[in-house]
């Protein structure tokens, strides 16, 4: 139990961090949390291991939007190769939305 509030925790303060430059309300980290605990969302660390997966490569942004009530990550990801991929995820089950390559 303590372990699993900590891993809660964690997430919170990763999505904080994350949220920071995006202007999120703390009603807006609140609402995710409460999601994150109820298993509506998988933690960030959960979707950032299977995005790798598809698109190996650094990430170099975060953002959460939230639309209609279901929550969406866009990540930025800059390959070895140059490369770089925009992938919007969904929050809850880590499904792929949208792929753009910005080269």
């Amino acid at each position: 139990m303590l372990n699993r509030i900590f891993h809660v925790l964690t997430v919170a303060c990763m999505l904080a961090l994350t949220l920071t430059p995006i202007n999120a309300t703390a009603k807006d980290l609140d609402r995710l949390r409460d999601a994150v605990k109820r298993g509506d969302v998988l933690p960030l660390s959960v979707l950032q291991e299977k995005l790798r997966i598809s698109y190996p490569g650094d990430i170099i942004k975060v953002e959460l939007d939230e639309d209609d009530g279901r929550f969406i990550y866009e990540f930025k990801v800059l390959q070895a190769n140059g490369r770089l991929y925009e992938i919007e995820m969904d929050a809850k089950d880590g499904t792929i939305l949208d792929v753009d390559d910005d080269d």
